[in-house]
């Protein structure tokens, strides 16, 4: 992933650029502090406003994690 874009996506893009469920998105924003906030648009109390992440965020995050062996710690 390298395009370099301040697009705006719909929680069921990262979802699916991700290959996990919307909510896992929302549960990574509300428990993973690495993982990139959304941008509410409209009032934040509203409960009806919509949420947006910035594609270069969410793809600078997958960039970050880690990769094969690295990952398995229970070697």
């Amino acid at each position: 992933m390298t395009s370099r874009s301040n697009k705006l996506m719909r929680v069921s893009e990262v979802a699916d650029l991700l290959g996990v469920s919307k909510s896992y998105v929302y549960k990574l924003a509300q428990t993973d502090s690495s993982f990139p906030q959304p941008i509410v648009l409209g009032s934040e109390y509203n409960r009806r406003s919509a949420s947006r992440w910035v594609l270069e965020e969410i793809e600078d995050w997958v960039n970050q994690r880690p990769r094969g062996k690295d990952y398995d710690t229970e070697q």
